[in-house]
């Protein structure tokens, strides 16, 4: 996955702060149901977090 620039960041929620805080929520989430998994990495759950809030599967609430 390609990292986003800032401007897609922004244009996802109201600060780019509120979608880093959602991508860290989403991440752990998706970290918990994982965790008993053999090939479990913290990193990939972040990708995950953030390409379903980049590709609007998940909705950032203010």
């Amino acid at each position: 996955m390609i990292p986003p620039s800032t401007k897609e960041i922004i244009d996802i929620g109201d600060s780019k702060y509120a979608v880093i805080v959602a991508v860290a929520r989403r991440a752990r989430a998706l970290s918990e149901d994982k965790k008993n998994d053999e090939d479990y990495r913290l990193s990939s759950m972040v990708t995950d977090a953030l390409s379903e809030i980049i590709s609007g599967t998940i909705k950032i609430s203010s």
